[in-house]
């Protein structure tokens, strides 16, 4: 623990910051392109509607149950080797596939590479937060960001192109070899960063323990609830904004793309961009306005008559998505330095994709006699009652208020 104490203070390279930048968007690069050229095929092989539906949902079913188990491997054997591991495991999954032209091999691809995903996330989530006081929420901002740029904006259209020079086939492998570049950077990120503890005996009690916290740290349940809240926002938005757009406002299907477009460029701009302002507004009042905007944005898409207002609605979404993962992961590394940034990591992993899983099963389940558009009323509520949550909340907002430990002080390169 000494180690990753002092990991927090030390200055921080210019060597470690451009190489964590440089993984964190090839990271998101490739998921971001497997997911594209997964989707495409899929349909290219004409696979039916409930086996979409299972593609879809496997996606995110090993994230869930490998997110707490990855948590102690981390801790027992570091973050490099988990996470070239998982790059490993992951390109070898990639390259089978195109081996056989079947729905049923590509859920079960997709399945298993979902169990070793995982690997990287909660590795790279580690480095990032245990740096996180070190980097403040400007540089922080840039280095989440990266992430995002690559698997929200830079991965669709590579994607498309990568299937159009190569084909499906080759396009598998071109994933793979995405996976494995992304091991010859994490030398530079990860060898800051002494996370690997003594061996011993393996201890279920090790498996549950980011769990046990959730009872002991009433703050780390706020924050939780708030990142699943956002993930489930945020899937539900992607799964479903094209449909709607198209069916019920008669959207080409080209501009009824735009519609995530303008709400990812805006997430991530955020990301990129409001940092600082956080430190001058305060997480209390950055909290509190980040969650205006996401019930407003998702009031107005689901009230919307006019395609006119699914635009303004679309970007009040998205900045205020952005807003809350600043301050969702300032706060989720506050809660890490005064518990165990060990255990996190994999709640972080856990609690993210479990709300995404929400999201599309609210839509697949409740979308046709509720109405998608509908939907989008019954989570501004929520957010709604979390605002005023946070807003009476005295002890969340003296956590939040709370002065960094002196020895977290940020550091200056």
């Amino acid at each position: 623990m000494k180690a990753l104490d002092t990991a927090k203070t030390a200055p921080l390279s210019l060597q470690f910051r451009t190489s964590f930048i440089g993984l964190t968007i090839l990271a998101g690069l490739s998921v971001g392109v497997a997911r594209v050229v997964t989707s495409l095929y899929a349909v290219h092989i004409q696979a039916s509607e409930l086996q979409l539906g299972l593609i879809a949902a496997a996606q995110s079913i090993g994230l869930l149950i490998m997110a707490l188990p990855v948590g102690v491997l981390v801790q027992r054997f570091g973050s490099l080797r988990i996470f070239s591991l998982g790059s490993v495991f992951a390109a070898v999954l990639y390259s089978v596939q195109p081996w056989f032209n079947s729905a049923w091999y590509l859920l079960l691809i997709t399945a298993l590479v979902s169990f070793v995903l995982p690997m990287r996330f909660v590795a790279i989530h580690s480095v990032f937060l245990s740096h996180l006081r070190a980097l403040g929420p400007t540089k922080a901002g840039w280095f989440r960001g990266s992430h995002m740029l690559g698997f929200f904006l830079i991965a669709p259209s590579l994607g498309a192109w990568t299937l159009q020079i190569l084909g499906y086939q080759w396009a598998f492998v071109a994933v793979a070899i995405l996976f494995v570049l992304a091991i010859g950077l994490a030398p530079f990120c990860f060898k800051h960063s002494a996370e690997q503890t003594a061996q011993a005996a393996f201890a279920w009690r090790d498996l549950v323990a980011p769990l046990k916290l959730l009872q002991t740290q009433p703050q780390l349940r706020t924050i939780c609830s708030l990142e699943f809240l956002s993930n489930s926002a945020n899937s539900y938005f992607g799964f479903f904004i094209v449909v709607i757009a198209i069916q019920q406002f008669a959207f080409e299907a080209s501009l009824a793309v735009m519609l995530l477009t303008v709400q990812g460029l805006v997430f991530v701009g955020s990301v990129f961009s409001l940092g600082a302002l956080a430190e001058i507004l305060g997480y209390y009042k950055f909290y509190l306005i980040s969650l205006l905007l996401i019930s407003a944005g998702l009031l107005s898409l689901s009230l919307a008559q006019s395609a006119f207002w699914l635009w303004p609605a679309s970007l009040s979404l998205g900045l205020g998505l952005g807003m809350v993962h600043i301050a969702n992961f300032m706060s989720f590394a506050k809660v890490g330095e005064q518990t165990s940034m060990h255990q996190i990591s994999p709640l972080l992993a856990l609690v993210g994709p479990a709300g995404g899983l929400l999201g599309g099963l609210a839509g697949a389940a409740l979308g046709h006699s509720i109405g998608l558009q509908n939907l989008f009323g019954p989570i501004a509520l929520a957010f709604f009652a979390m605002t005023l949550f946070i807003f009476k909340s005295l002890s969340f907002q003296e956590f939040l208020q709370q002065d960094a430990d002196p020895t977290l002080q940020r550091q200056e390169p």
